[in-house]
């Protein structure tokens, strides 16, 4: 597929190499010309230095026969206004990252219409859900739903004292309705089969009805997670997604944020939430305002290095558990030595949104572990599908080595 993206940010370049990787044919624009040269000199994509409302540029590309134009960069006013000039100009399909969620509320403006664009992304706002989904999903380190929610998939961590630990899969009674999909043993990534078995300290991803997969940290031997205060780092955008989406819950939250005029914006944003100004990267103050009482802490701030560092204090003031938002992923490993298990990244967010659109009308939805390692697909099958109609026993040799159809609807 041919696809034109505007934005070379985090966003931007995390989605033109994983799309690159998958042998789609990418042309990124963006104003800086150094940095597009640095990219190209790293991943196989064509570049070009201008903006996403040059109409002149974007016709001269339309000679590549793009089939789907992707605006991401920290404009909303510019990637509307992108959109809606590569429509007119012939784009057949358009995707826009917003950062305010006021351009996706349609009660009085539908604003996809008036500019264009075929899929909105905010990828603050969905790291946000993804916060709220582990929150509230005990002892979970992802979840996601398929089929309208009649399907999950949640990924959990054997603990140290299981006492099944070494019992192979096949021996294992594992809930009516639900399997294992997927073990992750430190580094290495294993699809599972009847003979293989779950060790202390694995992260197993099982999938099946939601009823039973929302009670399945009780085959594990966990404990629920009854949420009643949480602490978050960083007034960031996310900050303030997740502080909107947790004050509808009436859960207490404290936000602390080092720059007073955003704390002041929070303020009369978030009535319910308590707005402390101070830079958290301080143990005194931490101990000060008992965060290690919190029943999470949350780092979200812009800068992967400081969430590390707060992770870090907070930990040393007896934090008890921490979700940690990262741009860059290699600094993940660092987070698990910490003890903490929980990484959430907004350009991954958005790039399991941005991929599922890729093959509108035939992947319903589409998840990424372990950075790219595995990938979770809900697949319509045609009706003039070769595979339609035949046993799965038989099609064995025609799928891919490590493929498991877990579920179907």
């Amino acid at each position: 597929m041919d696809i034109v993206i505007v934005g070379g940010g985090d966003v931007g370049t995390y989605i033109a190499t994983i799309l690159s990787k998958q042998q789609h044919n990418i042309t990124l624009i963006d104003k800086n010309k150094k940095y597009l040269e640095e990219v190209s000199s790293q991943i196989d994509i064509g570049t070009k230095v201008g903006s996403g409302t040059d109409w002149k540029l974007l016709d001269d590309l339309r000679e590549l026969s793009p089939q789907l134009f992707i605006t991401l960069t920290g404009s909303d006013e510019i990637n509307l206004t992108a959109c809606a000039i590569a429509k007119h100009l012939g784009y057949p399909r358009t995707i826009a990252r917003v950062r305010d969620g006021r351009f996706m509320n349609r009660a009085r403006l539908d604003f996809a219409r008036l500019f264009n664009v075929d899929y909105f992304i905010s990828p603050e706002l969905l790291v946000a859900h993804d916060i709220l989904k582990i929150m509230f999903s005990p002892a979970s380190l992802t979840v996601e739903s398929f089929a309208h929610g009649a399907v999950q998939l949640r990924t959990l961590l054997v603990p140290q004292k299981w006492k099944y630990a070494k019992k192979t899969l096949k021996n294992l009674q594992v809930p009516n309705n639900v399997m294992i999909g997927l073990i992750r043993r430190q580094s290495t990534i294993i699809f599972p089969h009847g003979d293989d078995f779950l060790l202390p300290g694995d992260e197993v991803t099982f999938i099946g009805e939601t009823e039973p997969i929302e009670k399945i940290h009780h085959f594990l031997g966990l404990k629920e997670n009854e949420m009643k205060s949480v602490t978050i780092i960083g007034g960031s955008l996310t900050g303030f997604n997740l502080a909107k989406l947790l004050q509808a819950r009436n859960i207490p939250i404290k936000l602390i944020e080092k720059d007073y005029e955003r704390c002041q914006e929070l303020a009369e944003k978030l009535p319910k939430c308590t707005i402390i100004n101070h830079n958290a990267a301080d143990v005194d103050f931490l101990l000060e305002e008992k965060i290690c009482g919190s029943d999470i802490l949350v780092t979200c701030t812009q800068n992967d290095e400081i969430n590390l560092v707060i992770a870090q204090l907070a930990k040393e003031t007896g934090c008890k558990d921490a979700i940690v938002m990262l741009s860059n992923l290699s600094y993940a490993p660092l987070v698990e030595k910490l003890g903490f298990h929980h990484v959430v990244s907004p350009r991954i967010s958005a790039a399991n949104h941005i991929f599922s659109q890729l093959f509108s009308g035939k992947v319903s939805s589409l998840v990424t572990l372990y950075d790219n390692q595995a990938e979770i697909l809900e697949i319509i099958v045609s009706q003039d599908s070769k595979a339609a109609g035949v046993p799965i026993s038989e099609l064995g040799p025609y799928l891919p080595n490590d493929l498991l159809i877990a579920m179907i609807q």
